[in-house]
Parts: C-alpha cells; structure tokens; sequence
C-alpha cells in the first residue's frame, strides 16, 4: 500500500512538473508567424529552424528567471541603446545583442577578458576611444561602450553589407569570419554556418531567440521582475573633486552596492575629479543638502583643526636627525613636516621644535618602544641593507634578530625595532 502511495505522489509530481514544462514550449508554427511579422520591419533575415526552435525553447525551459531580470533591465537600457543606434543608423534590433553578449549585466567579464555590456576585448575598446585606467573602465560605461558599438557594427556591415554575418563578426573576429568566407565560397551565414567554430555557430540563432522572446514575451507568460533595482528614475552629477564610494555613500543616502550599480565603469570605489556620476535624483537632492557641511568638515580636517585618528605632537631635534629620518619614524612625508612648521629648506638644528601630526596607531608603536631601541617604519624600495645605513653601528643581521626575521624581504608600513648603538 505504501509502495502504491509513493508511486502516485511521484508520478503526479512528474505530471506537474512535466505539464508545467509544456505549457512553456513554443510552438514552431506560431514562431514563424511572429519572426515573418518581425522580417516585414527589420534589416535582419530572423529565419526559423530547428536549431533557433531549440534555443528559443532551451531559454523557456532553462532561463525564464533571467528572462524576466533582462526585461526588467532593458527598460533602462534599452533607451540608451536606441539613442546611439538610431544616431548612427543602425537597426534598431541590435540593442538585442547585448543581451546576446552579457544578458544586461554591466559589469560582466568573459574567460578572455571581454568586459560590459558589449564584451569589448581590451584592444577593440581601446581601437574605440573606450579608456581603461586605475580608476575607470569605460567598457563598463553604458553610454560610452554602446557608442562604441555602434561605431563597430558600422564598420563591420562596410565589410560584410549582411546583418547575419556582422553578428558572426561581432562574435568571431571579421578576420575569422572573411578566412572561412573564402575557403568555403560561402556568402550567406546559414551556408557557412556549420563551417564556423561552435560559439559563432550557435550566435545568430541565440540572437534570433532572444529578440523573439524579448519582443513575444507576454505570450509566455514571462514579465519584468520587479525586484530589480530601479535604475529609471536617474539623473548625472558632476563631481569637481575626488571622493569614494564610502563618503559619496554617507552622502547620498545609498549604498555603496547602489552606488557601484549606478556607475559600473568607476573601479576599486574611487571617483576622480570630474567625473560624471549616476545617482537617483532624490540621492541628489540629498548629496547638495549634505555637501556644504561635508566640505566645511574636510576643509577642516585638511588645516588640522579637526584631527580624525592622529595628534599634534611637538618634536625636538636631537643630533643626527634629518627630515627624512624623522619622516619615516613617523610615518609621514618630508613636504608635510615642511608645510605644517613653514620650512623652506630641509635644514635642522639641534633643540629645534618641530609640530608633527602622527596617526595615533604609530604614536603608540613609538611611546611604546623601549628606550634602548628606536623604532622604524619601513617604506616602499626599503632594503635592510639600505636601514642599517641609517644608524651608525647598526648591521642587517642585528636588525634581523631584534625583530625575528627568517628572511630579507620587508613589506612597506611594517614596523621594525631598531638597537640603539
């Protein structure tokens, strides 16, 4: 009996799940009825065949999920796209092709290093006046990559004059794309289709489904995910001086995942001066309310009238100091202890008074360390032999064993103890 049981509750399981999955299959003879309708206004040949029924369906069974997310998306970036292709010419079905290419995800990265929306190799971008630096990567800029791309397809169709095979360019490699031409004697992308590798191969037809199911997608019962973070209701901001995400977030009100979601092309949380940034408008709002008090704050911090994790210390010259020793024991740079004390040359005298500003975490290393010692705080291109110099009598192998080290490999902002000779 329990046998009996368990063999009806799986094979309704299976029912369910089966039927379920059927009513997600489409249909071959209403797809081409829809991709004919789509031929009457387009550029591109949305051909139907087994091998696009596949793909289309593989989504349906596979990927409704991310379906919706894309939709949701597009929404946003949809306009975007459409601004550039329509200023350039261009069919308006290829804002699909990001799709094809990242599935709507900014910041998206192949195996071979092809970033954005568009999966621009680092060449290509940079063939595209897309720059990469330590601070920005404007392959992750919607507005900059899509104008890019748009720029590509031209080229492209100048070669090829087929949508079809500008689409397995885009994919391959025009030069891939003209070799393989040629040895075949093939024109057409369908006639050359099973002389391509496998990722170009699949790449039209891929296409050819997405656009059908962004275009059909209600007939599927497939909407857009309203979950998805709100990237309509936007506006840009010029910033005329550098700031991290951290303050622009203390700021704005929002995240600093919002914020990263808004501006994808800024990396490691840093935006430099004049950037032009993407915030919700009443993060806007927000930002030019809290802003004044922000700059009267740094301003203060930077005349050290405020002191955020350091003190004001007065130090006397003792004999055989020089700025640089004394700069490095402190953790700061020869021009600040010039700036703060109005020096004009790098001249000491012994009994001279000096005002430091000193991160506390260093002031308490130093009042720490014991009289008979000094302690030194390495810096970048330090070597122990270069240390040793520093202080007469002093020799590697004693630093060495003052502060238990296996090796000579030092690593800057480390603190090492220092015999005094």
């Amino acid at each position: 009996m329990k046998k009996l049981i368990f063999c009806f509750f799986f094979s309704c399981c299976f029912f369910f799940s089966f039927s379920d999955q059927l009513s997600y299959t489409a249909d071959k003879e209403t797809v081409s009825q829809h991709l004919d309708s789509l031929n009457l206004v387009s550029s591109f040949d949305f051909q139907n065949n087994e091998v696009v029924m596949a793909k289309i369906n593989n989504y349906l069974f596979k990927e409704k999920k991310l379906l919706t997310r894309m939709l949701s998306l597009s929404k946003y970036y949809f306009p975007i796209f459409e601004i550039f292709l329509d200023k350039y010419n261009l069919p308006l079905e290829l804002k699909y092709l990001a799709v094809v290419e990242s599935s709507l995800n900014t910041r998206a990265q192949s195996q071979s290093g092809a970033r954005g929306l568009w999966q621009f190799m680092y060449p290509t971008g940079k063939a595209y006046d897309l720059n990469v630096t330590s601070y920005v990567d404007e392959r992750l800029d919607p507005f900059k990559s899509t104008e890019a791309a748009c720029k590509y397809f031209l080229k492209l169709y100048d070669i090829f004059g087929d949508w079809s095979l500008v689409l397995a360019a885009y994919n391959g490699g025009p030069g891939y794309v003209q070799r393989l031409m040629l040895k075949t004697g093939y024109e057409n992308y369908w006639d050359l289709r099973n002389d391509l590798r496998s990722e170009t191969k699949n790449y039209v037809p891929k296409f050819i489904a997405i656009t059908y199911l962004m275009t059909y997608h209600e007939k599927y019962d497939i909407y857009p995910d309203t979950t998805t973070i709100n990237l309509l209701n936007t506006d840009t901001l010029l910033i005329d001086f550098q700031i991290s995400s951290k303050v622009l977030s203390e700021l704005t009100c929002i995240s600093k995942e919002e914020i990263r979601h808004y501006n994808p092309a800024f990396k490691n949380d840093i935006f430099p001066i004049n950037s032009i940034i993407s915030l919700p408008k009443n993060s806007i709002d927000d930002f030019f309310y809290n802003y004044q008090s922000y700059k009267e704050f740094t301003e203060k911090v930077h005349k050290k009238e405020i002191l955020i994790d350091e003190t004001r210390i007065v130090y006397s010259v003792v004999s055989g100091d020089y700025l640089g020793k004394i700069a490095k024991n402190h953790n700061i740079k020869i021009h600040q202890i010039q700036k703060w004390n109005g020096l004009k040359s790098t001249k000491l005298n012994i009994g001279d008074e000096l005002v430091l500003y000193v991160a506390d975490d260093v002031l308490n290393d130093i009042n720490n360390v014991e009289p008979s010692k000094i302690l030194h705080i390495v810096q970048k291109g330090d070597t122990l032999w270069d240390i040793a110099k520093m202080y007469s009598g002093v020799s590697i192998e004693k630093i060495k064993k003052l502060n238990k080290l296996d090796n000579n490999n030092l690593k800057p902002g480390s603190r090492l103890l220092i015999p005094k000779v």
